[in-house]
């Protein structure tokens, strides 16, 4: 029986979010302004930033924010695919294990990212801030995810990197392999029932072997 992959997009694909921590900090500190504490920035990840950009905007204006995201957006096409799930892909097309991408950033910013990498014709679905009312911790992006894979969720893995990116994928029903990245490898996932948690791409594809012939 058939099983199914959904990955986070930030931080678990490529280290966009490392990026954008470094892109605030220098317009910040161009501006003459302090740059913001990483805790304060964890804060947003894998959800709706929007008390992110609101802190942002009070210091740097609108054309400021506009400056963070265009310089944000151009310079994540210079990043490159995580080696352990560039892996991780390839072994998935090889097995014709479908794949799809959920993430709370909008599609727009990140399928040409996705077409950069090689990637995006190799997902059945992409579901970003677009399709939903909530983002993530919400389930949504999970849940539509899941009916594009039109695979049972206790059948999909999700792969995640954040608490709130992992709490939305537990609401939903799936399975969880949690690969932190630089900026969230201290945070506490002891609250979140997952599979898995920062394993090598060779125990990822056990995994996924053994399932395969269980389901």
């Amino acid at each position: 029986m058939s099983i199914g992959i959904v990955f986070d997009f930030d931080g678990t694909i490529i280290d966009s979010e490392a990026n954008l921590y470094r892109v605030i900090n220098r317009n910040l500190e161009a501006e003459g302004h302090d740059a913001i504490e990483i805790s304060y920035y964890k804060s947003s990840i894998g959800t709706d930033s929007k008390d992110l950009d609101e802190y942002i905007l009070s210091r740097i204006g609108k054309e400021g924010l506009e400056s963070v995201m265009e310089e944000h957006l151009k310079t994540c096409l210079d990043l490159e695919c995580n080696d352990h799930i560039t892996k991780l892909i390839n072994f998935c097309e090889q097995e014709n294990i479908p794949m799809a991408v959920a993430t709370s950033s909008y599609r727009e910013h990140i399928e040409p990212m996705l077409k950069n990498l090689g990637l995006y014709d190799k997902l059945v679905a992409i579901r970003g801030r677009e399709d939903v009312e909530q983002v993530k911790p919400d389930p949504a992006l999970y849940q539509l995810a899941t009916e594009d894979l039109n695979i049972a969720p206790e059948n999909i893995f999700a792969i995640e990197d954040t608490v709130n990116g992992a709490l939305a994928a537990e609401g939903a029903g799936l399975n969880i392999i949690v690969l932190t990245s630089e900026i969230t490898n201290d945070m506490d996932f002891n609250n979140i029932n997952y599979y898995a948690k920062d394993i090598p791409y060779e125990e990822i594809v056990e995994i996924l072997k053994k399932e395969q012939k269980v389901k």
